[in-house]
C-alpha cells in the first residue's frame, strides 16, 4: 500500500500541483482584467500549499502545518483585498473594472 503512494500517487499530485501553478503564474501575467490576475493569484496559492502539504506528508514533518495555516490565510486576506480595492469607486479602483455607485442608473 505505501508503494503505490510513494512510487504513483506522490508524483502524480507533484506533477498536478505544478501545473496548477504554471497556470495560476500564466494567468497572473498574461490575464486581460484584473480580475484574472486575481484568480490566478488564488490558483497559483492552493497550489503552494498543496506542495507544501505533499513535502509534509513525504517528509513526516508537522512543522509545515503552521506554514500551510499562514499561506492559506495570506491568500485569502490578499483576495479579499483585491477585491475590496476593485469594488471602490472607478476614481479610485482598477480601470477594467465597472462598478456601478449607489444611486446612478
Amino acid at each position: 500500500m505505501n508503494a503505490i503512494f510513494d512510487y504513483v500517487l506522490f508524483p502524480l499530485g507533484w506533477l498536478v500541483a505544478l501545473l496548477l501553478a504554471g497556470v495560476g503564474l500564466w494567468r497572473i501575467t498574461r490575464g486581460p482584467t484584473t480580475l484574472d490576475r486575481v484568480v490566478g493569484l488564488d490558483s497559483a496559492t492552493v497550489s503552494i500549499v498543496t506542495a507544501v502539504a505533499m513535502f509534509s506528508l513525504q517528509s513526516e514533518a508537522v512543522g509545515f502545518l503552521e506554514m500551510i495555516i499562514i499561506v492559506t490565510a495570506l491568500g485569502f486576506l490578499t483576495t479579499v483585498a483585491f477585491f475590496y480595492y476593485l469594488a471602490q469607486p472607478k476614481g479610485r479602483a482598477g480601470e477594467d473594472f465597472n462598478v456601478e455607485q449607489e444611486g446612478q442608473e
